[in-house]
């Protein structure tokens, strides 16, 4: 269960609604204990969202994430951050500077973005579903 997808699981994953891939994305995020955003010679991505909003994407796993370092974003690479230190340092910090988050972005630009508060009370309780 825990073998890297396959191109034919990264292509369903990318399929499903952005609502079923934030729920997905919680449950292997838990799971794992890490997430995966793209970091490139200037640093972390960043994008802006329709509404202007400095977003940062990430993935639940290396495929997903490297499946998006293409045109722009061509020079990034797969980058993994621990699961807490991602919620400790980067949500909060996010939240503090005013940031959103993009989860589970697809390469049709679909996914869902919200508040960084949102997802840390979303990835505490699923991680006290799983205990």
């Amino acid at each position: 269960m825990n073998a890297s997808p396959n191109a034919e699981d990264l292509s369903g994953s990318f399929d499903l609604p952005g609502e079923e891939r934030y729920i997905a994305f919680l449950a292997r995020v838990t799971q794992q204990g890490q997430v995966w955003t793209l970091k490139g010679e200037d640093g972390f991505i960043a994008f802006s969202d329709d509404e202007g909003r400095e977003c940062f994407p990430f993935w639940p796993d290396a495929a997903c994430a490297t499946a998006l370092a293409t045109q722009d974003w061509a020079d990034c690479r797969a980058e993994p951050l621990a699961l807490d230190v991602f919620m400790t340092r980067w949500l909060t910090g996010m939240a503090k500077d005013g940031r959103m988050v993009a989860v589970f972005p697809a390469p049709d630009g679909s996914g869902v973005v919200i508040e960084p508060e949102t997802l840390l009370d979303d990835l505490r309780e699923e991680g006290e579903q799983g205990d």
